[in-house]
């Protein structure tokens, strides 16, 4: 089983935080992208052969910036050439603002079955700063919908670490999402990459300390497993049976392909990426050729260290035994001397042949992954 990703790369408009590879949408531009997107799923078939995918995710950028019968091409061209398993976890992403009844029709008739709401906050002030075309009241109305629509798998994402947010504001955040009762919650901390409005503009604000945010992270830890969700990676909390099996596929160093400008693919040991830009992703896929670029042939030692970082996301970590028996190498030993540091500092901890995060190691685990990259 494989898992497919497709990126779409268009919004209405680009967030002031966002470095992700999108652009405005525009018919003419859409039309290149589908018609290059035909190409690349087309050559990708042809390259890997049959394959039967058991997971689906729609990413962006914004999919529902797409009209129905553009969402209907794309969806066409690439699951249309793999055979997905009638099971298959399928997700769209979505912002509040983007789902309308046509749409979710569109979805709903194509067979998905999973919906990922970018709502951030709950505070209007903070979703007009970062460039947001909803309010809180019109994320709470676009979940209804979705709920109205038959979708019963819905995950929602917050950020924490904005400008000018408290705790006090942070806990009426999740509250407020609590209330919904998603199935799913992911968390994230405000990143911003020099490319984006907000970091040129970061003197004129005040952000959280990082023990602050620190202290956001595990207050919403604790809240979250109060209310009934295992947190199962750095980020992702769900239900028991609601973990999001697309993105395991990745911590899991399992294979997928990926679709669409900057997306990227894993297959039989090689790691593959897309150009990120439009007009380079259109070109690439007119050659007719897959991998379209930045082909990284199977590597040993880039695999054993790519998947040791990985599986460390999950709360439930290595098992070092059965990473021995796929990497061929017990990682306790491979990385005795990196481990020794870490856990006297308190990042991770060894319980038998588990090697995991500890609570302090997850809010730091950039610190932890840079020792074993």
């Amino acid at each position: 089983m494989i898992g497919l990703y497709v990126h779409i790369p268009f919004c209405a408009a680009r967030c002031r935080y966002c470095d992700f590879p999108t652009a405005p949408y525009e018919e003419a531009a859409a039309r290149r992208y589908l018609r290059a997107l035909e190409r690349e799923a087309e050559a990708a078939a042809d390259y890997v052969g049959p394959l039967r995918a058991d997971t689906l995710y729609l990413g962006g950028g914004t999919p529902p910036v797409l009209r129905g019968e553009q969402l209907g091409q794309l969806l066409a061209e690439v699951p249309g050439r793999f055979e997905v398993s009638p099971e298959a976890e399928a997700t769209c992403e979505a912002n509040p603002e983007s789902l309308t009844a046509e749409i979710l029709e569109a979805l709903a008739a194509a067979g998905f079955n999973r919906l990922s709401l970018g709502l951030q906050t709950f505070d209007d002030g903070l979703l007009r700063l970062l460039g947001r075309r909803h309010d809180a009241s019109g994320a709470e109305e676009a979940y209804w919908q979705a709920r109205a629509a038959g979708v019963e798998n819905v995950s929602l994402d917050l950020m924490y670490g904005l400008p000018g947010q408290k705790q006090a504001a942070w806990d009426r955040d999740l509250a407020r999402a609590l209330a919904l009762k998603p199935e799913h919650i992911s968390l994230y901390a405000l990143t911003l990459e020099p490319t984006v409005e907000l970091y040129r503009r970061r003197a004129a604000y005040v952000f959280p300390a990082d023990d602050e945010q620190a202290e956001m992270y595990y207050a919403a830890a604790e809240a979250l497993a109060a209310a009934g969700y295992r947190q199962y990676e750095l980020s992702n909390f769900a239900r028991p049976g609601r973990e999001c099996r697309h993105n395991l596929r990745y911590w899991q160093d399992g294979e997928y392909l990926g679709f669409g400008p900057g997306a990227a693919s894993h297959w039989r040991g090689g790691r593959y990426r897309n150009p990120r830009e439009l007009d380079e992703y259109v070109a690439a896929a007119a050659t007719g050729r897959w991998p379209l670029v930045d082909a990284e042939p199977s590597d040993p030692y880039r695999e054993i260290r790519t998947a040791a970082v990985l599986a460390l996301r999950l709360t439930e970590g290595l098992d070092a035994a059965a990473f021995a028996e796929r990497y061929g190498v017990n990682p306790l030993e491979y990385y005795r001397e990196e481990l020794a540091p870490l856990a006297a500092a308190g990042l991770v901890t060894v319980d038998g042949d588990r090697l995991r995060l500890s609570p302090k190691g997850r809010f730091l685990a950039d610190e932890v992954f840079a020792a074993l990259i």
